[in-house]
């Protein structure tokens, strides 16, 4: 097997590095990355549990988190009526779309865990389902936004050895068979990006005393000291920082009427909208709205416009040229089918540029989609803003040198095989105790349709073609996808000098 092969000649020097230089809105600040599977001790490496002696009907080297509902119902669960258009979202009990329960973690480092054992935080927290396509999925993801016992205050606390933060996601890998992508991956950008990205942390989580199986608590995308560090909003600035979220499900209120919206340059019949999400409701005064709208808008209107081709180069003084290179180099590299689709993030400090990220949602990359992804193609050059920032020749140049960069490193197909297999191997038995309970998904007749993966039109292939049987076929596909398109890009990263030729625009500059 590859992936044995190359861990066998990585073992002396591969190296993850645990601190990364991250430059923040002009400011280069030294942040650590918590690699998770490096840090805290595998299985092999605890010995037995001296209190059970692993007979314990949980016993695991994960942090185990529990929460406690007190019977209520979950919010979140979609909810579609018959000849409705629309899809609604389950109500608590009581019309709540969030409900207040109690949590623990267990999480003391270097030692096996027990749900019952002495907790190492508590508290308590806004709970609901979350997610787009997730929210359909039987092993269900969902946000805990913490606050103080009266349900009213937020709170603040660092969980899993994270920094302290309000809002987590508790993601629960579902149709990701492997577990992996979000772990490995949030990880993996962070070395690319080089700035901040979600921290992660696998746990294994018991809800009302049931156990639930592998999960990843995740930071959720959100404007802090600790998370994204943006120059705080005091009422009454004239210009201030801002974090948008482009995505089909915005909130009007809080959606800009930008210039791609406004012009449809956004992906046609998605209706995709800008939101912004900081600064927040209370500050959002429709002064402050128009400005991000404006200044948004104007990084827009000139990428949209003759001003990318003309040869002054006045387009790059307020984008963040390094953070679009990357995000595409990542995007392109997994397949990310959401890209300026959903969870779409851009971000501007008042003392940087307009950056695109942080980055989000790698539970369908890789293949991992509801339809088969193409493998040798470039899937994403031509979308969004991309379409136009390809048409800039000293762009291209640096997607293509920057590639060749991270495949000597961080993006190689050793690291990534031996990272692979390191995480994997950490995981241990908390992979089969989770498919004690989910292990039925890997017969797709067993699950719904929004559940499963569907064979392209006219493939041929049938259900269980495209659906892994089981936890191995699961990697090794993922895996082979992942070093199959590595290797086909590798060989065409070139040909996106097609973009910037000149004959593309020739008629713009003429004009």
């Amino acid at each position: 097997m590859r992936r044995s092969l190359l861990l066998m000649i990585l073992l002396a020097a591969a190296v993850v590095p645990l601190t990364l230089l991250l430059q923040q809105a002009g400011r280069e600040t030294a942040v650590p990355r918590w690699h998770q599977h490096l840090e805290q001790p595998s299985e092999e490496a605890l010995g037995p549990c001296p209190r059970c002696g692993g007979e314990a009907e949980l016993c695991t080297h994960l942090p185990v988190i529990n929460v406690e509902t007190g019977g209520q119902t979950i919010p979140g669960r979609p909810v579609r009526e018959e000849g409705a258009d629309t899809t609604s979202y389950q109500a608590g009990d009581h019309g709540e779309t969030e409900i207040l329960v109690s949590y623990s973690t267990v999480s003391e480092a270097g030692v096996w865990h027990h749900p019952d054992d002495e907790p190492t935080h508590t508290g308590t927290a806004l709970f609901r389902y979350r997610g787009n396509s997730s929210r359909y999925f039987t092993k269900g993801s969902y946000r805990m936004r913490l606050v103080k016992d009266d349900g009213e205050q937020k709170r603040k606390q660092g969980l899993l050895g994270m920094p302290a933060g309000t809002d987590w996601a508790l993601y629960g890998p579902f149709l990701d068979k492997t577990l992996l992508r979000n772990y490995m991956w949030m990880n993996l950008s962070a070395e690319v990006m080089g700035t901040w990205t979600p921290e992660v942390r696998f746990c294994e989580l018991m809800l009302d005393g049931e156990y639930q199986g592998v999960y990843v608590l995740m930071e959720m995308i959100d404007v802090d000291a600790n998370r994204l560090n943006l120059t705080e909003y005091r009422s009454g600035d004239p210009v201030c920082s801002y974090l948008v979220l482009i995505g089909s499900r915005s909130r009007l209120e809080r959606s800009l009427d930008n210039f791609c919206y406004y012009t449809y340059q956004m992906e046609i019949g998605n209706d995709l909208r800008a939101e912004v999400l900081y600064p927040g409701a209370s500050s959002l005064s429709q002064q402050v709205l128009e400005y991000i709208q404006a200044d948004f808008s104007e990084a827009e209107r000139m990428l949209f416009s003759s001003d990318l081709v003309d040869g002054t180069g006045a387009w790059k003084s307020g984008i963040n040229m390094d953070s679009f290179v990357n995000y595409y180099i990542l995007m392109e590299f997994l397949a990310v089918n959401d890209m300026f689709g959903n969870s779409t993030y851009l971000y501007r400090d008042v003392r940087g540029k307009l950056s695109i990220g942080p980055v989000w949602d790698y539970n369908n990359v890789l293949n991992n989609f509801f339809h088969p992804m193409p493998e040798r193609a470039f899937l994403l050059s031509q979308r969004g803003w991309y379409s136009r920032l390809m048409m800039d020749h000293e762009f291209v140049e640096r997607v293509i040198r920057r590639y060749r960069e991270l495949r000597r490193g961080v993006l190689s197909e050793e690291h990534l095989l031996a990272y692979e297999e390191a995480v994997e191997a950490w995981l241990g038995s908390a992979i089969g105790r989770n498919y004690t309970v989910w292990g039925y998904t890997f017969d797709p007749e067993q699950v719904s349709a929004n559940e499963r993966r569907l064979p392209a039109a006219g493939s041929g292939d049938t259900l269980r073609d495209v659906n892994p049987d089981s936890y191995r076929q699961a990697v090794e596909w993922m895996l082979d996808y992942m070093v199959d398109r590595g290797r086909w890009m590798d060989e065409n990263i070139e040909t996106l000098r097609q973009y910037s030729h000149p004959s593309r625009f020739a008629t713009q500059l003429l004009e």
